[in-house]
């Protein structure tokens, strides 16, 4: 160190020292009054991030935790509610048990009425009053609703092969090295095993014939060649079917299928060509519309005429691939008629969803009745939409003359079909089938696989399912009963349905209030474990309750589309939602109208009752489960916010001991920078006596 007088090094190094032991006391002093680690960014900026990030999240978390406790409490509004109910619908059972006795008379039974009525209204007051925070809970309101798919939205059709399976194995297997040729593509078996040189590009040997058949529908479904394009093949225990896929076909299609067997009698063929017939694109083939309502006016035939019966005014089974084709007849369209200078003579047409029905001339004259076709075409004239036919009561045709004649016809045909409504029978595409319900104990209750829905309606715009009920037989009843609300109808079973629901069969749902809309529900060819022609087993309420669920899943009915969403974690996929259905009588009597003023009708409404108080149970199960979901959710958010509070705290929160620590030690560093500075500015007044 140079010894001078004008610069004083040691000074500005004390200085600098005790500068940093004053800023380090600061922020000793601000971490201990404020008990943050970070005060300012720079002090640490990743755990400054991670900190703000667990902040947030703690937010969140007691947010959730927040709605957990509100939906908690909403369920318990309306169980209250649901549990009131069913002591009045056990009320209601013993009036009408009571009802059946035969010491009373109508007079006393009229008593009985009264109350029963009262208390029917008392259910209905319940299920429209029970609301939480302005949310009615109980009317249907809150049920929630999924779209319904039909194969009309779709582009593909479907066709089924003409006499079943068109091939049939033995029960011999094929042997290796054996060969099937189907529509000119050629496919050889193996016995060696899957993933090997020598399986490759060949069709496995199983250890069954249902094995082999598998692994030869498996094969051709998943092959290039054009021979079988648009083509799905189907297999069953011992052969090979096989459906058209491709769209609209000008005509059938057919394809030719041989074997070289080492044991010809191994297989066989229904035939040497194997038709499959064509269908409507959409699915929507010749047989899915049907007509209902009564032809009015003298012109078209009625089934119901006593001087006349020529069968049905209308018929529209070979109506084929068009979706507008449904609804009120007056509102699909107007006949317009045509005279083109031919006496007696006259052609019709009508527009219905782009295609163009027309008859040619045809004569209206005489006293037999006349059948006009309507065959459709597109607007290049190419052939479209199948064709329909009216049957005209010919006695009442008068003489077509000129075009004010052919325009009173079409008149009065349009006039006699505003009372007609077409319907058509649609495939329910967005139900997924395949599930394997168990009940509550794990016992397998049922099998949706291969499980069909078909809507049988006059329209589909915009269809929408809230609910499906299954519950078991009532009190002196075999029947299970099946209820949906579909775009606020309610559909029920019909009678004689039973318990045990066999394989291959239809269930028959018809709308309460236009029983020509139906919905059929299509078991498939698969039994539950351990029977050999149950698919669904209804004989207690837990197992239909098991199936409920199950159905309700399949059509969509789930979180997704619950009318209430309850957010119950920090992010948004994490909800609980609650659908609950109506519990107006409506709903619970499947739209009957109960009384218990004779003997029989108290029997009818005894039953009734009694299956409104298993699907009331069926209900307060679902708000059960709900109940505890909730409460799953509460216990699992309260360990979260712990757990993510004592992170963020790890991050952000002083540790009192280690800071007072530190600010001591800068406290002395202070003190002594400042002691050593007073000694540095004493050595230059040394320097000074050296030039004295």
């Amino acid at each position: 160190m140079t010894n001078s007088i004008n610069t004083n090094i040691a000074a500005l190094s004390a200085q600098q020292n005790i500068a940093i032991a004053s800023n380090a006391a600061a922020e000793n002093v601000a971490q201990l009054s404020s008990g943050n680690r970070i005060i300012k960014a720079s002090d640490d900026v990743t755990a400054l991030a991670i900190g703000t990030s667990l902040g947030t999240q703690v937010s969140a978390l007691n947010t959730a935790a927040t709605n957990a406790t509100q939906g908690t409490s909403l369920l318990q509004v309306a169980d209250g509610a649901l549990a009131q109910i069913q002591t009045i619908l056990q009320q209601m059972q013993s009036i009408a048990s009571q009802a059946q006795s035969g010491s009373l008379t109508n007079t006393d039974r009229g008593f009985l009425n009264q109350q029963f009525q009262a208390l029917s209204s008392e259910i209905d007051n319940l299920a429209g009053g029970t609301s939480f925070n302005g949310v009615n809970l109980i009317d249907g309101s809150i049920s929630g609703n999924a779209s319904i798919n039909t194969n009309a939205a779709n582009n593909a059709s479907a066709a089924p092969a003409g006499g079943g399976d068109f091939v049939t194995l033995a029960t011999a297997v094929p042997a290796s090295g054996d060969t099937m040729t189907i529509n000119g593509y050629t496919v050889t078996f193996t016995s060696n095993a899957y993933g090997t040189s020598g399986a490759s590009g060949k069709v496995v040997i199983g250890a069954t014939i249902g094995d082999t058949v598998a692994n030869l529908a498996a094969f051709l479904n998943t092959s290039n060649a054009a021979q079988l394009a648009n083509l799905q093949f189907v297999a069953s225990a011992t052969g090979l079917s096989a459906t058209y896929t491709g769209g609209k076909l000008a005509g059938a299609l057919t394809f030719t299928a041989s074997a070289n067997f080492a044991t010809p009698a191994n297989v066989s063929f229904t035939s040497a060509n194997e038709t499959i017939a064509a269908a409507g694109a959409n699915g929507l083939g010749a047989g899915t519309y049907s007509a209902a309502g009564a032809a009015s006016g003298a012109l078209l035939n009625s089934p119901n005429s006593s001087s006349t019966n020529f069968g049905s005014a209308i018929n529209v089974s070979s109506v084929l691939d068009n979706a507008a084709f449904a609804g009120g007849f007056n509102q699909l369209g107007t006949i317009t008629g045509s005279y083109n200078g031919n006496a007696g003579k006259a052609s019709f047409s009508i527009t219905i969803g782009g295609i163009i029905y027309s008859t040619p001339d045809s004569t209206l004259t005489g006293a037999t009745p006349t059948t006009l076709t309507f065959t459709g075409h597109d607007q290049f004239g190419t052939a479209s939409g199948g064709s329909f036919t009216l049957t005209l009561a010919g006695s009442s045709v008068t003489s077509v003359g000129s075009q004010a004649d052919a325009n009173n016809l079409a008149s009065q045909l349009n006039q006699g079909l505003s009372g007609v409504t077409v319907y058509q029978n649609r495939t329910v595409t967005s139900f997924q089938n395949g599930a394997l319900v168990n009940n509550s104990s794990g016992v397998q209750v049922g099998n949706l696989s291969g499980f069909s829905v078909n809507l049988h309606a006059s329209g589909y715009t915009n269809p929408q399912i809230s609910s499906v009920t299954v519950t078991a037989p009532g009190v002196g009843s075999t029947d299970a009963k099946f209820t949906a609300v579909i775009n606020g109808d309610t559909y029920t079973s019909v009678p004689g349905i039973g318990n045990q629901i066999g394989k291959n069969t239809v269930i028959g749902l018809q709308d309460v209030s236009n029983p020509n809309n139906t919905v059929s529900l299509v078991t498939g060819n698969v039994t539950i474990a351990g029977s050999l022609t149950t698919a669904l087993d209804l004989s207690s309420q837990a197992n239909a309750t098991a199936v409920q669920n199950a159905l309700s899943a399949a059509f969509g009915l789930d979180s997704a589309n619950a009318a209430l969403s309850f957010q119950v974690g920090s992010t948004a996929s994490s909800t609980i939602g609650v659908s609950l259905g109506s519990a107006h009588t409506s709903a619970l009597f499947g739209g009957a109208s109960l009384d218990v003023s004779n003997a029989t009708d108290a029997a009818t409404a005894a039953t009734t009752v009694g299956t409104a108080i298993s699907m009331l149970t069926a209900q307060r199960s679902t708000v059960g489960a709900l109940e505890s979901e909730f409460n799953f959710a509460s216990a699992a958010l309260a360990s979260s916010v712990q757990n993510v509070t004592a992170a963020q705290s790890g991050e952000l929160d002083t540790n009192i001991a280690a800071t007072s620590t530190d600010f001591a030690t800068n406290q002395v560093k202070l003190q002594a920078g400042i002691s050593v500075l007073a000694q540095a500015n004493q050595q230059l007044q040394a320097l000074l006596k050296l030039i004295g």
